[in-house]
């Protein structure tokens, strides 16, 4: 007999039986039928929550952003130093090395326009860095170049280990040092040069 659950509850329940099947399984395998099974209900019942897969996966998407900003952020919003945030982050998802592959590899995937996340992914990477532009601005003389740089480090260390299973987050420590000593040279606001 299928559990009675209130209907947040019940697209709660999909959202994370959803980010769970993808976690550990990947998307290309992923159907209603499935997250149905793993719901215990029947897939037509499913879809009168989501009528479809694109939109129960913007539906995870949009909640593991969520959940992770949250989590990254820990009550202290964009007003930490950015290379902190960044250092957070980093722990974050070396917290959770395979769901952090497997979204990783469904982004990737996600490059072909016909996926079903394209667009998603699109508008999440331009969400992330309008959040980010504004503590960017506010630390560095040249916010604009220290976003792109940003966007160019954070997106090369990704795909370094999308490449190679193997690699792991310790395994970019030495990047991760680079990154940040990169990032750290860029002159500040606030702080006067030696000529000055």
């Amino acid at each position: 007999m299928a559990r009675r659950l209130t209907p947040e509850a019940r697209r709660a329940e999909i959202i994370d039986a959803t980010q769970a099947a993808i976690a550990s399984d990947g998307y290309r395998g992923l159907s209603l039928r499935e997250i149905a099974r793993r719901c215990g209900m029947s897939a037509p019942g499913l879809m009168h929550y989501f009528p479809d897969i694109p939109t129960l996966l913007e539906a995870v998407l949009d909640h593991r952003d969520e959940v992770d900003l949250a989590e990254i952020l820990d009550d202290g919003g964009f007003d930490v130093p950015l290379l902190e945030m960044l250092d957070a982050a980093r722990g974050f998802y070396a917290a959770h090395p395979d769901e952090a592959r497997s979204f990783d590899a469904l982004e990737a995937e996600a490059l072909d326009p016909g996926h079903p996340a394209h667009e998603y992914f699109a508008r999440r990477s331009e969400r992330t860095f309008d959040l980010m532009v504004p503590q960017i601005e506010r630390e560095f003389e040249d916010g604009d170049e220290v976003a792109r740089i940003l966007r160019l480090l954070l997106d090369g260390v990704r795909l370094k280990r999308l490449r190679d299973p193997e690699v792991n987050w310790t395994d970019t420590d030495d990047d991760w040092r680079v990154m940040r000593k990169l990032l750290d040279g860029f002159p500040r606001r606030g702080i006067e040069s030696d000529g000055d």
